[in-house]
């Protein structure tokens, strides 16, 4: 059997996956493995994008890593850290 952790939801959705998992016989970890490949294969592009751009941030150093994370334009971080 796989190691379980704990995964912190509404008290809304925790009720669905309950009447999901008893619905369709499965276990209410099954209901959200089955979600998550789900969401993972639905959003294939947007995670794609999401990984390109990290790529780009992380190739940039640090200064437009501190700019990405504080949503400021990279020559902003420049100025201010005087580089």
């Amino acid at each position: 059997m796989a190691s379980q952790a704990p995964i912190k939801v509404h008290e809304q959705t925790k009720e669905r996956i309950r009447y999901l998992a008893a619905l369709t016989d499965a276990t209410q970890a099954d209901v959200v493995d089955r979600a998550v490949a789900e969401f993972a294969e639905r959003h294939a592009d947007e995670i794609a994008n999401g990984i390109r751009r990290a790529r780009e941030v992380l190739a940039g150093g640090d200064a437009a890593i501190a700019a990405y994370l504080l949503n400021e334009p990279l020559e902003s971080v420049k100025r201010v850290a005087g580089a």
